[in-house]
């Protein structure tokens, strides 16, 4: 069994977690995304950079050597209706709404529980921030990581949107109460 540790992410795991978004969006999105459009959003630099202060974001380490092999990036739910996920809503400024943003594990470290330690510690940490719900969202014909957030304990809202960016392909909304004490209003 590999030891899989959880930590917040440092500026010097920039390329690291680059690097792991790109090898998971190849091997994740083939057939669903274009190549060339994968490559492009996937170039180093970019938004990725420069995230937004209320973005957190966590790594996982695994192997031998122990190396950054998954992230996941989270924080206040974010807004569809611009171009670019960027306005918080109103449930996500109240704290009543929290959203995984991302969340990319290597391939090679895919099925050894990476991402379920990433989920994990995201979903605490949402938590113990005062979040009562969770909300993400992934790719339509992404079947893998759909089954996967289905484990984890969300299902669809009904909520979808089309990427246009992305050469047009449609996702979808997953929501999901986090356990705890109700929030006051």
């Amino acid at each position: 069994m590999q030891v899989i540790e959880i930590r917040v992410s440092l500026a010097t795991d920039a390329a690291a977690i680059a690097l792991v978004r790109r090898e998971s969006w190849h091997a994740a999105y083939a057939g669903i995304i274009a190549a060339p459009i994968i490559d492009r959003a996937t170039a180093l630099g970019g938004g990725a950079a420069d995230p937004p202060p209320y973005r957190r974001t966590l790594v996982a380490e695994a192997g031998e050597h122990p190396a950054v092999v998954g992230y996941a990036s989270f924080g206040p739910e974010r807004s569809v209706a611009s171009p670019a996920p960027g306005p918080l809503t109103a449930d996500g400024m109240a704290g009543r709404v929290g959203e995984l943003y991302a969340l990319y594990v290597a391939p090679a470290w895919w099925s050894a529980g990476v991402g379920r330690a990433l989920m994990g510690s995201v979903l605490t940490a949402l938590r113990a921030d005062g979040y009562g719900r969770a909300v993400l969202w992934v790719l339509a014909d992404n079947r893998r990581a759909r089954r996967f957030y289905e484990r984890a304990g969300f299902s669809t809202d009904g909520g979808s949107n089309i990427l246009a960016g992305l050469g047009g392909v449609e996702e979808v909304r997953y929501a999901r109460e986090l356990p705890g004490e109700p929030l006051p209003d």
